[in-house]
């Protein structure tokens, strides 16, 4: 697995469409625990942790 995926990549990797994807990545920057997982070098460029996003993923998944 990549150390870093695009939005396309996470999207297809884990089955959720890119509406859903926006509203985890947004709740995960809001997170001080997850938002390391997010980098953004520019404006329209977004790389995202897949290990981090299943944590987050897993976490949610307790909160129910």
């Amino acid at each position: 697995m990549k150390k870093y995926m695009t939005k396309d990549e996470i999207s297809e990797c884990f089955s959720v469409n890119k509406g859903t994807l926006g509203n985890d990545l947004t709740a995960m920057r809001r997170l001080p625990e997850f938002y390391n997982y997010i980098i953004n070098p520019t404006i329209k460029r977004v790389l995202i942790d897949p290990l981090g996003y299943e944590k987050y993923l897993r976490w949610r998944q307790e909160q129910r």
